[in-house]
């Protein structure tokens, strides 16, 4: 290794190990491939810690046109066979009912809607006021993790249990960023 290198190195686990000691030993950022039922990763999910919630960013493409619902799902489950369930339901299902326009809502898990383009192509950014990537309340990278799911159709915001969002189509696993 020459020494520029050993340098660069040294400085990248300086400047990680003073992230990680601001943060208090818990991790600021999380992120997902995203992926079709076909396995292929058509997509990413950034997040952010902030003090208040979480900032979400997510680009996705070669899907069909139109609203998608999006949520996050209470394990880190993606598995196409089964139509993406393993995901189970909404993360915090039980904190409130589906819908960012209910009433008794939201629940944790409810996100809002991406909307993909006649390219195939989709991005959304938004904050998730309240969540929290590691530690808090309900966080996202606990002990059976989050998946980001993509259903195929609009979610409604009010309608129970996922605003008629229908089949999901594309998942991903969050890990620590």
């Amino acid at each position: 290794m020459t020494k520029t290198m050993r340098t660069v190195f040294t400085s990248t686990i300086l400047a990680l190990g003073c992230t990680a000691a601001l943060a208090g030993g818990h991790s600021t950022t999380a992120t997902a491939e995203l992926k079709n039922l076909e396995g292929a990763v058509i997509g990413m999910a950034n997040l952010q810690q902030s003090p208040h919630g979480v900032l979400v960013h997510i680009k996705v493409s070669d899907l069909p046109p139109g609203k998608k619902g999006v949520h996050f799902h209470a394990k880190a489950h993606c598995a196409a066979d089964t139509g993406f369930k393993s995901s189970h339901g909404h993360h915090g299902e039980g904190e409130g009912e589906h819908g960012l326009l209910n009433p008794a809502g939201p629940g944790k898990g409810d996100l809002g809607n991406i909307f993909v383009g006649t390219d195939g192509v989709g991005e959304m950014q938004f904050f998730k006021d309240g969540a929290s990537i590691d530690g808090g309340d309900l966080p996202l990278l606990d002990e059976d993790g989050t998946a980001i799911v993509i259903h195929a159709n609009a979610d409604d915001q009010i309608t129970q249990p996922i605003g008629g969002a229908g089949p999901r189509i594309v998942c991903g696993v969050l890990e620590a960023g």
